[in-house]
Order: structure tokens, then C-alpha cells, then sequence
């Protein structure tokens, strides 16, 4: 199915192409790769100039982002959504030039991108590490600079205290401890509940997503967007304990969303026992994602199979969402750990505190 551009915010887009793109390589190594998908999703990213990349609010701010094609861009792109999906490792040249492939870019293109000599490393969009005595760029590692990212956060931060003003310019903002960061993950969390009731209201007869459902769904989406930004800028982000878990235990963002689901139920609103079925809703983008996400809250998906995720032991039907799941104690314990240190104030809190007007 084509992308209805008008309809859909241009990052939006954008990640979905991505998507696709990952899909259809994912179905080509299985063999069940769709030829008439693969030419969708071509005819697609040959619009990508016109419908996505003009318009990503970012992309004027860059004066030498005009250098770079579709192709160059494209890679870019691919690069961000593996970031803002939780995947922070870095990626050989051989395994990027496949995803480009599937796009329908030529390899040896590619590679040319991604010689150390060209744009792409040489003007600063790229991190490269590689390793002695191999092929290069195949078999270098490569990874988007925080220059590559900015390309497609939007210049404004949903939340005016996301971002700061710099040289007349709104920028985004390192987080300032895991606590501030902690947080935003409980604001993003209820806008993942908000969209999960649009997606599946009760209220409406035919059972369809409500209006405001895309737009309850691009603000989780751009939420995410600005968290994984001011993560990516802020020194000592790796050590957070909330990431350092995540990557420990190698959760993905939707392992994640239902971990702090679970927290800031038992936390925030006292109910430390949430249905599966509540959980996969919450995680759940698509109506589809209902049935293709499964796994995350089944007894043999890693969230229950690792101890992370408990069940409450009473299903008396035998089916395997038919349970109550709640937080293992020791992650609970582990995740707030670090956050008992002393308050610290911005400069306003500090002048009110001062002038005797903080409670």
C-alpha cells in the first residue's frame, strides 16, 4: 500500500519507509521476500525528495545538508531509526550496503558513500572504526554523528523545557541526571496509554481507530524522537541505570515501554498487577501490532523467560495472555538506583527557593 503523505508527518514517513526497507530484507533472507511490496517500497523512496526530505523541519538548518542525494540521505536515515529503536551499535558497511540494495541503490554506489574520502565520513556525518588488515569501508563499523541525527529531530522540542536557546536557535537539551530523564519516560509512557485507547476505543460502533488517533500516535512518536535526542547529547547517558539495564538485558524499545508500563503502575497509581493483554496494547502502534507483537507478553518472550516480567501465577484458563504480569522486585530496585541523590536545582527553582517561594 502506497504512503499517504499528506496525511502523515514527514518523519513519520520517513521511519515507516525504513521499516519497510528492514521487512523486506528480513524477508528476503527467509526467501518470502514480496516482489510487489519491494516495488512499492521503490516507487516510494523515489519520492522521498519531494514528499519527506523537503519538509523534515531539521534539514533547512543545515546549510551542507543540500550536498548531500537522496542516496546519502537515505543511509542516514536508515542509521537514525536503528537509534531511535534502542539500537546504538554500530553497523558494518556490508550489512548497510544490503539495506541500501534493497532500496534499489547499486552496492558498488555505496560503498563509494562510504569510502573514507567521500562526504559522507570526510564532512562529518559519519563515525567509522575500523580494524586492521580488513576490506574497507565492508567491513568497517559505522555509526550516524550527532550532526546525522539533528538532520531529523524536529527544531522544536514538543516541550519547551527540552530544548535551550542557542545563538538564536532552539536546540535540544542533555538531560541533566536519570531522574529528569526517568520522567520524560513516564510522560511518553501515558501518551503510548492515550494512543492505545484511541487505537482500540470502546465507544465507537465500528470498532476503528478514532480521529485523533494519528495524531495521539505521532506525539508518543515524537516524544520518543526528542528522548533518544537529548539521550544521544548528554555525557554519561550510557550509565544511566534505566540504559544500562536495556542494554544488559538487550530490550528493545517496546521491552522497555512495557517495563516502565509496569513500574509506573506500581509506583505512580498503586496497581502492581496490569493485564498481558493491557500491556500488548500499550506497545501496540497498529491494529496489527495486536496480533504480531504477541511474543513480548507471552511466557516465552525474554521479558517473562529472563524474570523480568512475572506473572501472578492465577491463570486458571491456561491460555498464555490470559494473566496479570507485574515488575520483578529486583528490577524495580534496580532501575531506581542512583536517583536517591541530592535535589538538584535549576535556575529558577534555585532564585524561588531563595526568594522563599518554592513549597
Amino acid at each position: 500500500m502506497a504512503l499517504q503523505y499528506e496525511h502523515m508527518n514527514p518523519l513519520e514517513g520517513l521511519l515507516q519507509i525504513c521499516d519497510q526497507i528492514d521487512a523486506l530484507q528480513s524477508s528476503k533472507i527467509e526467501g518470502k521476500q514480496s516482489a510487489a511490496d519491494l516495488i512499492t517500497t521503490r516507487q516510494q523512496i523515489s519520492t522521498l525528495r519531494e514528499n519527506i526530505y523537503s519538509q523534515l523541519p531539521a534539514g533547512a538548518e543545515h546549510s551542507t545538508a543540500s550536498e548531500l542525494d537522496d542516496h546519502q540521505l537515505l543511509l542516514l536515515a536508515i542509521l537514525f531509526r536503528r537509534r531511535l529503536s534502542g539500537d546504538d551499535r554500530m553497523i558494518d558497511g556490508g550489512s548497510l550496503t544490503g539495506l541500501l540494495a534493497t532500496a534499489g541503490f547499486e552496492r558498488s554506489k555505496s560503498l563509494e558513500f562510504l569510502s573514507a574520502n567521500e562526504t559522507l565520513r570526510s564532512k562529518g556525518w559519519l563515525h567509522a572504526q575500523a580494524q586492521a588488515h580488513v576490506c574497507d569501508p565492508i567491513d568497517t563499523w559505522f555509526a550516524p554523528t550527532n550532526a546525522a541525527l539533528s538532520l531529523f529531530w524536529a527544531s522544536k522540542s514538543p516541550d519547551a523545557q527540552d530544548v535551550s536557546l542557542v545563538n538564536g536557535e532552539n536546540v535540544l537539551r542533555p538531560y541533566r541526571d536519570q531522574e529528569e530523564f526517568l520522567w520524560d519516560l513516564y510522560g511518553w509512557r501515558n501518551q503510548c496509554m492515550a494512543r492505545a485507547e484511541s487505537l482500540f476505543p470502546s465507544d465507537l460502533p465500528s470498532g476503528a481507530p478514532s480521529p485523533q488517533f494519528r495524531i495521539l500516535r505521532q506525539t508518543a512518536r515524537n516524544t520518543l524522537t526528542t528522548i533518544r535526542g537529548r539521550l544521544a547529547i548528554t555525557p554519561g547517558a550510557e550509565h544511566f541505570q534505566i540504559e544500562s539495564f536495556r542494554r544488559k538485558h538487550k530490550l528493545s524499545l517496546d521491552h522497555l515501554l512495557v517495563v516502565v508500563h509496569l513500574m509506573f503502575s506500581e509506583l505512580v497509581e498503586g496497581e502492581p498487577f496490569i493485564s498481558a493483554i493491557e500491556c500488548l496494547r500499550v506497545v501496540s502502534e497498529t491494529r496489527r501490532d495486536l496480533f504480531s507483537r504477541r511474543n513480548l507478553v507471552s511466557p516465552g518472550g525474554r521479558l517473562r523467560r529472563s524474570g523480568i516480567v512475572l506473572d501472578s501465577g492465577q491463570n486458571e484458563l491456561g491460555k498464555a495472555l490470559a494473566t496479570d504480569l507485574t515488575l520483578a522486585d529486583w528490577v524495580s530496585e534496580n532501575l531506581v538506583s542512583g536517583i536517591d541523590t541530592p535535589l538538584k536545582f535549576d535556575d529558577q527553582e534555585f532564585d524561588d527557593f531563595i526568594q522563599g517561594n518554592d513549597n
